[in-house]
């Protein structure tokens, strides 16, 4: 540590243990971030307890406010003089600057940290650089980071950050069509986790194996796995967009598209309430699209122009307006306000195409539905486009 001080968070029961409570106890996290904030703290608590609220806010609450906080946490973190406190907070800066759409400086922000990092604090940099870099479709440079990441945590015995680094190489092997090498990993991960008190990591193990059974087309076990974390992540108090996202998948292959309609209307609302990720709503949006057309809620032939404005109801409820034009109308408004808050450095390409980075671009609304534009190939009629979802491992 810089100049030898020692910090309040070195100390059992200081600032430190408040980050790995985040995920798993977010309410009484952030209960103690604010206490520690009152208590006139030195700049490297301060660090602690700001990335703290900031990660809250990033993955539970306001996705926009979380880059203040964030910025907050690296300000302080570089005057305290520690590196690898300046480089964990970069690297959950730089995250959240992805989730704000400016992929160009959460990337840079996030190489910086890499660079700033040493030991056991590098690998799980290179942790959440390789998660972005999946999120991107960088299949293989997210590869290589967790190449040198894992060796490290697990020498060091840390058992919350290996699993959640076996957690993400089993969601690119899914990518890239290996069920069995997921599988082999979550089961990994699953054993980890159960050593741990981290509870929500535990529900994303089962979120995860519903999606490796949902690739696997077992449909009963996948919607099992995934009733089973909704209620997991209900009992923890957690929002779980992705998870309706993915449960919508399944109910559509399963031809259920009324419940699949419900639960993306669920996801929406809960989503609107916290101001979350504008994304993510895209995606429920989408996803309540597709189900309104599986279950013949027809778009009408000529909308009304004031549909596409701010104008537009909010309720999306059983009395709403659900239908597939009107839901796949405002995903198309929420991921256009996402790509205009950073489309100053971004030009449109030849056709009209948006150059906004890949996971938005993933899912378009065609006259037939949603279709997969990754790439990959033709989606039959009557199953779902949707490969497996992030589940929350962005919540690092």
């Amino acid at each position: 540590m810089a100049g030898g001080i020692r910090h309040a968070s070195d100390v059992d029961g200081g600032p430190a243990r408040l980050l790995p409570m985040v995920f798993a106890r977010p309410r009484e996290a952030l209960a103690g971030a604010h206490r520690v904030l009152a208590a006139d703290p030195s700049p490297h608590d301060a660090s602690i307890a700001q990335q703290v609220i900031g990660l809250v806010e990033r993955d539970f609450g306001d996705a926009s406010a979380a880059v203040g906080r964030l910025q907050t946490a690296v300000r302080l973190a570089r005057r305290s003089g520690s590196a690898a406190r300046e480089a964990d907070a970069l690297a959950a800066f730089g995250v959240a600057l992805l989730h704000a759409g400016r992929t160009r400086a959460g990337l840079a922000t996030l190489d910086r940290a890499v660079r700033l990092a040493g030991g056991a604090d590098a690998a799980r940099v290179r942790f959440r650089r390789a998660r972005a870099l999946w999120v991107l479709g960088r299949h293989a440079a997210a590869l290589d980071d967790l190449r040198l990441a894992l060796p490290v945590l697990r020498r060091t015995g840390d058992r919350i950050w290996t699993a959640r680094a076996l957690t993400l190489r089993a969601l690119i092997c899914l990518a890239q069509g290996s069920v069995a090498g997921a599988e082999d990993d979550l089961r990994e991960a699953e054993r980890l986790f159960a050593t741990t008190d981290q509870e929500h990591d535990v529900a994303v193990a089962v979120h995860n194996r519903g999606l490796v059974a949902f690739r696997a087309g077992d449909l009963p076990a996948a919607l099992t796995h995934l009733d089973d974390a909704a209620r997991q992540y209900r009992r923890l108090g957690t929002p779980a967009p992705d998870l309706n996202i993915d449960r919508c998948a399944v109910l559509l292959t399963a031809g259920l598209s009324r419940d699949a309609l419900d639960v993306a209307d669920a996801g929406v609302r809960d989503l609107e309430s916290l101001r979350g990720q504008a994304t993510r709503k895209a995606e429920l949006l989408l996803a309540a699209g597709r189900a309104a057309l599986a279950a013949g809620d027809r778009p009408p032939r000529r909308p009304a122009p004031r549909r596409l404005g701010g104008s537009s109801p909010r309720n999306t409820g059983a009395g709403g307006p659900r239908t597939a034009g009107w839901c796949c109308c405002r995903a198309a408004c929420a991921q256009g306000r996402c790509r205009r808050s950073s489309s100053g450095r971004r030009r449109r390409s030849r056709g009209g195409s948006s150059s906004a980075h890949p996971s938005r671009r993933r899912r378009t609304c065609s006259p037939g539905g949603l279709r997969s534009r990754s790439g990959g190939t033709p989606t039959p009629t009557g199953t779902s486009p949707w490969p497996p979802g992030p589940a929350r491992t962005a919540r690092h």
